[in-house]
């Protein structure tokens, strides 16, 4: 009878903890369902980013590398034709591939010092929603706020090269950046071969444009790009 009575509570003793193995198996089971959905969605949602962002961060990348590309080979001449400006803007534009270069707009501008302590544009071009300047208005800041001292000796018709772009970013998908992102950047250079770089040239060696502090008035001259350029002369 001992044996038999044990062996029922065995027998019971071993249902319950089946039983009690089941639930928490169950239990378990149910919690790690519930962790990996919310992991999931949270990968999920960071993946989606990704692809939005990355893609924003590297045009601007691009960007950034296209103004410096357009800026240095302005700051090579000394004297520019409207073909060699035309040139520098296919440059700016090939540097921004495999971004389409029609949400690209781009400004160059040469600012001079007239040696009495004031900054002028000398000449600038540009497109899209970054228009020319006006030749021959006075600078007093930059675009990044960096110090025209720091860049104009004061001595007349030093210069410098300033390139400005700004590019529209539409993601792809559109799963963060639900609208256009608007990605400006900006490159200084001086010129290498001359104090100023001399714009428009029609190449002839005896027809120079006019040196900067010479001027007395302002002209406009469209590129076949479709860019305005205003200059002083």
């Amino acid at each position: 009878n001992c044996l038999k009575h044990g062996g029922r509570m065995l027998t019971r003793a071993n249902l319950i903890l089946r039983h009690l193995m089941g639930r928490l198996f169950y239990e378990t089971s149910a919690i790690a369902a519930l962790e990996f959905a919310l992991v999931a969605s949270a990968l999920t949602m960071l993946l989606l980013g990704l692809c939005d962002l990355v893609p924003a961060y590297l045009a601007y990348t691009h960007a950034g590398t296209a103004a410096s590309t357009a800026a240095d080979l302005a700051a090579e001449y000394s004297e520019m034709q409207s073909s060699d400006m035309v040139n520098v803007y296919s440059a700016a534009a090939d540097v921004m591939a495999p971004f389409s270069a029609t949400n690209q707009s781009i400004r160059i501008t040469n600012v001079y010092s007239d040696g009495q302590g004031n900054a002028k544009i000398y000449w600038s071009c540009g497109n899209g929603s970054l228009p020319a300047y006006t030749a021959r208005v006075t600078v007093t800041s930059t675009p990044t706020g960096t110090s025209l001292s720091s860049m104009l000796k004061n001595s007349a018709n030093t210069s410098y090269i300033l390139t400005e772009i700004k590019y529209i970013y539409t993601a792809p998908a559109g799963f963060v950046l639900k609208s256009p992102l608007s990605l400006s950047t900006t490159a200084y250079y001086l010129p290498r071969t001359s104090a100023y770089v001399g714009f428009p040239w029609d190449g002839v060696a005896t027809d120079e444009p006019t040196i900067p502090t010479s001027a007395t008035k302002s002209s406009s001259v469209t590129l076949s790009n479709g860019a305005t350029c205003n200059y002083a002369n």
